[in-house]
């Protein structure tokens, strides 16, 4: 019986699928609902217009697939909770030792990678849920896990991909010998609260790098985190090549989960307009190759996605432009809905 709906990209689409409602842009259409689709529909939506995905109904069968979706999400949920409090021990436990060791910070990195292999998903959570008022545990899982996956993106080697991860996993190290009421409170801070909120980095750095038969590359990220392009950055205040690719990275996953976490210098709108701070961040501040493919790749994740407009409106995700990342395309019941065209609305939440 084919009464469940399914958004699929048109590269997916088949010959004898049947279109779940009526597909219509600029007052033509383009599909018409309950109807076979053809190889020479599918070929007229490759080739002549910007339509990227369509809705098709699929077989119904006893498990609902929204409820095993979401069992899976908060699986995985309790997972990085789980992890946020493991890395809280392991923190606790290296920072009484007199001669700090890897260990434990290399197990718990091997986890990650096992652990958060499903990217799409793990991309989703960290924009549901963010890193919420742990700016030290749970945001440095966070920031692990996104690091893993762009390096990942841009082909690093298995042994820079396990570099990295102990790099993103320890580079608020710093933070856990700073006030806690320093830290907590992160944004707003006084010139003389964000002079020491600033030594974070070097306190990691000084710890990590004691660390015995560690390469360098691990304590260079956490040192250079908040290292920025154009020289703007702390502590070195260093510029471009100078900064290590490692440290790049995590700068990218760090304002990824800052955003995520509503913990950004201003308000923003939704998942999508954070996005657009990511790519504006990449002219001068962050590294554009690294941000050009972190959102290329990200935005895949953002397609087909139940959406909440600031209208409690709910929509599907069909199609995200690279030069206008903030009002993608949309579908709802009454057909395609352009936020380029309606100044008012904007996403403001993904649904899971």
């Amino acid at each position: 019986m084919l009464s469940k709906k399914k958004l699929l990209r048109i590269s997916e689409l088949k010959p004898g699928m049947i279109s779940a409602s009526d597909i219509t842009f600029e007052n033509k259409m383009l599909l018409a609902k309950d109807i076979a689709i053809t190889e020479s529909a599918i070929n007229k939506l490759k080739q002549n217009y910007i339509i990227d995905a369509v809705e098709i109904y699929v077989e119904d069968t006893s498990e609902d697939p929204f409820t095993a979706k979401i069992e899976t999400a908060e699986e995985l949920e309790n997972t990085f909770n789980e992890f946020s409090y493991n890395l809280e021990n392991i923190f606790n436990t290296i920072s009484n030792l007199k001669a700090p060791e890897i260990k434990e910070v290399r197990t718990f990195s091997e986890k990650i990678q096992e652990e958060f292999n499903s990217t799409g998903l793990v991309i989703k959570n960290i924009v549901f849920h963010g890193s919420g008022h742990d700016t030290i545990y749970r945001h440095s899982v966070n920031v692990a896990a996104v690091s893993f996956i762009l390096g990942k993106w841009l082909g690093f080697s298995k042994r820079d991909i396990n570099l990295l991860t102990y790099s993103a996993v320890l580079h608020d190290f710093g933070k856990i010998k700073i006030n806690k009421d320093i830290i907590n409170k992160e944004i707003n801070l006084t010139p003389e609260e964000f002079k020491i909120f600033k030594t974070h980095p070097v306190i990691g750095y000084n710890f990590v790098k004691e660390i015995p038969y560690l390469d360098s590359s691990v304590s260079y990220g956490v040192l250079m985190h908040h290292e920025r392009m154009d020289g703007s950055g702390y502590p070195l205040g260093i510029k471009e090549d100078k900064i290590h690719k490692f440290a790049k990275i995590i700068a990218i996953s760090d304002l990824f989960d800052d955003l995520s976490s509503n913990r950004y210098s201003k308000k923003i709108n939704g998942p999508f307009e954070a996005l657009e701070i990511i790519q504006q961040q990449s002219l001068g501040k962050l590294d554009c190759r690294y941000c050009t493919m972190f959102l290329n790749h990200i935005v895949n994740y953002y397609m087909g996605e139940n959406i909440l407009l600031n209208n409690d409106q709910c929509c599907k995700v069909i199609q995200v432009d690279m030069n206008d990342l903030k009002n993608p395309l949309l579908l709802d019941d009454n057909g395609f809905l352009d936020l380029k065209k309606e100044k008012d609305l904007y996403v403001k939440k993904l649904v899971i």
